[in-house]
Order: C-alpha cells, then structure tokens, then sequence
C-alpha cells in the first residue's frame, strides 16, 4: 500500500461535509461550562469510568463533551498525551503497515478513548483490512469526539473552540485537511487561547481560537513538586 501522510488519513477519514468550512457547529456547552471543575464531593476516576460504560453503550449518539472533560478531570490525567503509543501509530500508518497502526491505535484507545486521532486511524485501516462495521463505528466515534470540540466556530475568542490538550488542536485541524502555519498564546477577558493559523490545499488561510485555560491549568498542576511530568506533547509547533 503507497504512504499516506497522516494528515491525509486523517482528512480522508471524514465525510466531505463534516470538513466543510459552512459545516453547522455542534454546541454542547459554552466554553465556561465546558472548563468547569466536578463538585468537590465527587470521585473524578469513578465519574469518567460511568460515563465511559455509557458512551460504550450508546455510540455514536453519546455525549462526547461530557466524557472528554470528565476524563481530563481524572488524577491520572496525562496532559501531555501518550507521546510513544501515537507516535508509533503515526509512524505506521504513514509507511503504509495498517496492520501495525491498527494494533497500535487499538492501544491509544483502550489507554485514552477520547482520543480522536486514534480512532480515525482505526477507521481508515479496519476499511484497508475489510472490516467495515468496526470502521463505521470508530469513524462515527472519532468523528462525534472531534465535534465535541467545537463549541463555537473557533473564529473568535467568543466561539472558541474547547480541548482538554494541546493534542486535540491539532487533531481537529489535522482532520479539516489543514496545516499549521503558526501558533500563538494570547490572553483576553480574563482566559487563555491557543491561535492557530492555518492553510488549506488551495493556499487559503484561516486564524481559530481555542480556549486552553484548562490545558494550562494541567501543565501546571503537572509540574508542581511531587508530581510525575510526563515530557512535552508531540509537535507542538507547526505542522
């Protein structure tokens, strides 16, 4: 099979219409709610786990916001994401071994299932491997995570969009078949974005605000003493 960047798996893994620029924007929760810490009473692991079962149940139609910040909000939360797992998925997927990214997905998924990445890489590859109801459900799955995501059009600091790592930024753009072109940090009303300007196939650019006030509050958290940091996410500057 001939090598096939990722960005390309990635954007071929989506329906033409979920990439489209009019495409309608799912809203599931403003960027306020969406950041909001559990009640304090609440035990976070055992939180995510329920809503985990509950989106195992009733994928696709599952409320992926929920669970995405329900996992970002566990103790064990890795800010920096799974560095070698993915690495080696891309690695794969790029030199054409779906074989190897299939396995390897698998891996990132049953370690982190709301990592989108993962399972649009699944998608392609059960489809390479003839395996098209898994394919259907990991392309519906990854898709709903990624529009998640979404909670405005990401134009504007008012329509940021939400992740919960630096990893999610990229997954979405990597998936609307776009390249960073460069990344800047700014503040503004009492939050903190990621920019992100991108181009297109035909040279177009587009700027999309994200709002990272929580990814900033778990690099934090990740340094303070005591705590195991897991090393820099992957490619964090343009791609």
């Amino acid at each position: 099979m001939r090598p096939l960047s990722a960005l390309l798996v990635l954007s071929l893994c989506l329906p033409a219409a979920a990439r489209a620029a009019g495409d309608a924007v799912v809203r599931t929760a403003p960027p306020d709610a969406a950041a909001a810490p559990p009640a304090a009473t609440e035990d976070p692991e055992a939180r995510y786990q329920a809503l985990l079962a509950a989106a195992k149940a009733s994928a696709p139609q599952s409320d992926w916001l929920g669970l995405r910040i329900a996992f970002a909000q566990r103790p064990a939360f890795k800010v920096y994401g799974q560095d070698v797992a993915k690495g080696e998925m891309f690695k794969a997927v790029e030199a054409g071994d779906c074989a190897t990214a299939l396995t390897e997905a698998k891996a990132v998924i049953a370690e982190a299932f709301v990592d989108a990445d993962a399972h649009l890489i699944a998608a392609f590859c059960d489809d390479k491997l003839g395996d098209a109801s898994d394919a259907l459900l990991e392309r519906d799955v990854g898709v709903g995570l990624l529009k998640s995501i979404e909670t405005g059009d990401g134009l504007t600091p008012d329509q940021a969009f939400t992740p919960i790592d630096v990893d999610e930024e990229y997954a979405l753009i990597r998936a609307r078949g776009l390249k960073v072109t460069s990344q800047t940090l700014v503040q503004q009303g009492g939050h903190n974005y990621d920019v992100l300007t991108t181009t297109n196939d035909k040279g177009e650019s587009a700027t999309y605000y994200f709002l990272i006030d929580r990814v900033l509050a778990a690099e934090a958290a990740a340094m303070k003493p005591g705590a195991v940091s897991e090393g820099g996410p992957p490619d964090r500057g343009p791609q």
